[in-house]
């Protein structure tokens, strides 16, 4: 882990992963980008309103047999809702995302192969992922960051924008390309029913 102090205010920020290059102090509220060992303050996050999600930075779950840290998290907007992000840190350097919608979860990992351009998908388009396979398009939206918190390892300022590419395979297998103006991120996972993660250190939520 590394440590280094916010720039506003002085309070520790905590990196779990070397890849992290974007925070949030949790006290101040201001977001923070990482160079090396220092810290620059790029803006302010503003409060949301609770979504009632029951994770939180520092939840733990597992995969498989791997067992993984919520370290941070983006809230993504579209036209019709939005979804949580988690960056998900393992033991072993491993990264990935925990996406969280509508009572779905889904863990995926970065992925490199040549993807296609955002102006060829549509809903029920097929698409090769490499060595992942074939994928069905689900959904294109463009979205916009919402809020984050913790740490994240992009610079994911409120208002950032992209477009988003839902995909489903065989089984639970799953994909999701972000068209974004600074790059272009594959990732491929796979869905898991809530418990099959065994969560621990959830949020308390009265009612439930």
């Amino acid at each position: 882990m590394i440590t280094l102090n916010c720039p506003s205010c002085g309070a520790s920020v905590n990196f779990v992963s070397k890849a992290s290059v974007f925070a949030v102090c949790s006290f101040c509220k201001s977001t923070l980008v990482r160079q090396d060992m220092d810290l620059s303050k790029v803006g302010t996050m503003s409060d949301l309103q609770d979504d009632l999600t029951p994770l939180q930075i520092g939840t733990t779950g597992m995969f498989g047999k791997e067992k993984f840290e919520l370290a941070g998290r983006l809230k993504v907007a579209y036209a019709d809702g939005f979804w949580n992000e988690w960056f998900t840190v393992f033991g072993n350097e491993k990264l990935g995302w925990l996406a969280e919608a509508q009572g779905f979860y889904a863990l995926c990992f970065p992925a490199q192969c040549e993807v296609p351009s955002k102006e060829t998908l549509r809903p029920g388009a097929y698409v090769e992922l490499g060595p992942a396979g074939t994928f069905q398009v689900e959904d294109v939206h463009d979205v916009r960051c919402l809020f984050s918190e913790g740490e994240l390892p992009l610079n994911a300022k409120q208002g950032r924008e992209s477009t988003s590419v839902d995909l489903t395979g065989d089984d639970r297998k799953m994909a999701t390309i972000e068209y974004a103006t600074d790059l272009t991120r594959l990732f491929v996972g796979e869905y898991q029913d809530f418990d099959e993660f065994h969560f621990q250190n959830l949020r308390h939520i009265d009612g439930w």
